[in-house]
């Protein structure tokens, strides 16, 4: 199979259409970026989280497609940006003579990736967790760190991600500066919380969700 994911990335198009965006949230004063660097992020997570779930290399890669194209629309604004980059990549695709055996679903995932997990596209899903889990300090704009709560997230280093016996681990590794208890409080945290319990739940597996491999004990009160 041909490796679409990498084809798109590389484009000059999707690579100027990212940059954009991130100049406009620049300029607009977003807390997080929907950019080049943000997308790649949900691609490897996309790729690491199927791995893990035992998912054949072409599903992955058409996973990764939908995770490179599904902000796209934010060249317009965060409003209504997952229909836009659904329109976006439907068109992109055929123009560029590109043919997924998961069209429908890489299609799907994209325009319903701000939904929740009421759904079996299993790459719906993926994107839903891998973008909801990206938080780390890349992610964070110049505007966002002067938030109170959304700042923490600047402390986030690394994501790491393991199922093992039915369980989903999945540690973030944060610099000793971060504020645990005003990071517990910010409203987007809790987001994430649902994202990680909703995606474990379709897939029965039980979430182990731990900071620097010492549980995360805020996400076991959540529960």
């Amino acid at each position: 199979m041909v490796d679409y994911f990498k084809k798109i990335r590389n484009d000059k198009e999707i690579i100027e259409i990212y940059k954009k965006i991130h100049e406009y949230e620049d300029a607009k004063g977003g807390y997080a970026y929907h950019d080049y660097n943000h997308v790649n992020n949900v691609a490897n997570y996309c790729e690491k989280i199927l791995k893990e779930l035992k998912y054949d290399d072409d599903f992955i890669c058409e996973a990764k497609v939908a995770a490179i194209l599904h902000d796209t629309g934010c060249i317009e604004g965060k409003e209504n940006h997952a229909y836009r980059s659904y329109e976006y990549a439907k068109k992109y695709l055929k123009e560029k003579n590109i043919s997924l055996k998961n069209e429908g679903l890489v299609l799907d995932a994209i325009k319903n990736h701000s939904d929740g997990f009421i759904t079996d596209n299993i790459i719906q899903l993926v994107i839903i967790l891998a973008d909801k889990i990206d938080i780390k300090k890349s992610r964070i704009t110049k505007a966002g760190k002067q938030v109170e709560g959304n700042r923490q997230y600047q402390y986030i280093n690394d994501i790491q991600f393991k199922i093992e016996n039915n369980n989903f681990y999945i540690n973030f590794i944060c610099d000793e500066k971060i504020n645990l208890e005003e990071l517990n409080n910010y409203y987007f945290t809790k987001k994430v919380f649902n994202a990680i319990q909703s995606f474990s739940k379709k897939f029965n597996l039980s979430p182990k969700v731990s900071i620097n491999n010492k549980t995360w004990e805020e996400f076991l009160n959540s529960n």
